[in-house]
This record gives C-alpha cells, structure tokens and sequence, in this order.
C-alpha cells in the first residue's frame, strides 16, 4: 500500500518502501554542493545525533527550511543536520547549520521512502524529517501528510532531548 500526501489540494502517492521509528538507518551516497560524491553514515563520526530531512523544493518552502536552520543554530549541542533535495541546484542561501546535499542517485528517496511516484511532485523528496540517535537508530520520523503543514518543532524538541539523554554508545547494530 502506498502513502498518500497532499499538496495545494493534489494527492499524490509516496514510494512503497520506508524505513521506521526502532530501525537502524541506512548509509547513503549523496553529492555535495561542491559536486563531491559523499557517504552519509547511520552514525556520525563523533556518535552526535543526526537529522535527514528532504524538501519537494526550496523555493517553496524556503521560510520553513530558513526557520529550521534558525532553530538548529539555537541548539545547544552539535547536531549533524542534512537538507536534501532530489537534485542539484544552486541555493540562494547560506545556511547557518544545515549541510544542503542533492540524493543525485536516489538512495536516500529509496531507501528512507520520501521519493513521489505520482503527481505533479513526481520524482522529488516529499517534506520528511528522520532524527537519528547516537548509535544510529531512527527515532522520530516527521512525514506530514498536507505539505502545507509545517513539520512540528515542539515536538522534534521533545524527541532531541530524549534523544540525546539516551544511550550513548554503539547499539547491537552498530
């Protein structure tokens, strides 16, 4: 069964394949805005706590995606944060946190289920946020069904702080 979203009123399905809240996240390859092919690990390199969230477009939802920066700027720990589209552009922006990278290849689309199979947005990510624990668990997965629903920032505060009150090292996956 595929997801459905909705954007300015248009239903659109979501890829059948998705990751969940409890499983380990998926390594992927992905370019940087300097075109360099990168490796995106379930696990930071420091063990921080990491967010994927992917946006249909920056244009569109730039003012969310400006205010999240601004919100993970205020944080008081280092969060590895990745903004990712489905293909490259030039963003007109200088992000404070967020690291902008493009799913050329989509394994990020595939493997974390935000890719569009149908509709106008067809081939882009969809709005998700996956935050990642230390050990490289998902524990929050933001995904709105209405695209024009913001993502919900008092309730990824919440997850961030038990997130990183949690267990702190490698998990039996790791």
């Amino acid at each position: 069964m595929k997801s459905k979203i909705i954007y300015k009123n248009e239903e659109m399905e979501l890829t059948d394949d998705f990751i969940d809240i409890g499983y380990m996240a998926e390594n992927f390859e992905a370019m940087d805005i300097n075109k360099n092919v990168i490796e995106i690990k379930k696990a930071s390199p420091n063990r921080n706590i990491q967010i994927f969230m992917s946006f249909p477009s920056f244009e569109e939802f730039s003012d969310e995606i400006i205010m999240f920066d601004e919100f993970m700027n205020d944080a008081k720990v280092d969060i590895f944060t990745y903004i990712i589209f489905d293909k490259e552009f030039h963003i007109p922006y200088q992000f404070k946190k967020i690291i902008p990278i493009f799913d050329v290849n989509e394994e990020f689309a595939s493997m974390y289920g935000t890719k569009i199979v149908s509709g106008t947005l067809e081939n882009r990510l969809t709005k998700a946020l996956f935050l990642i624990g230390k050990d490289g668990a998902v524990y929050h997965i933001d995904m709105p069904n209405d695209l024009e629903k913001p993502l919900n920032i008092e309730r990824i505060r919440v997850e961030l702080n038990k997130v990183y009150q949690s267990y702190t090292g490698a998990g039996c996956h790791g």
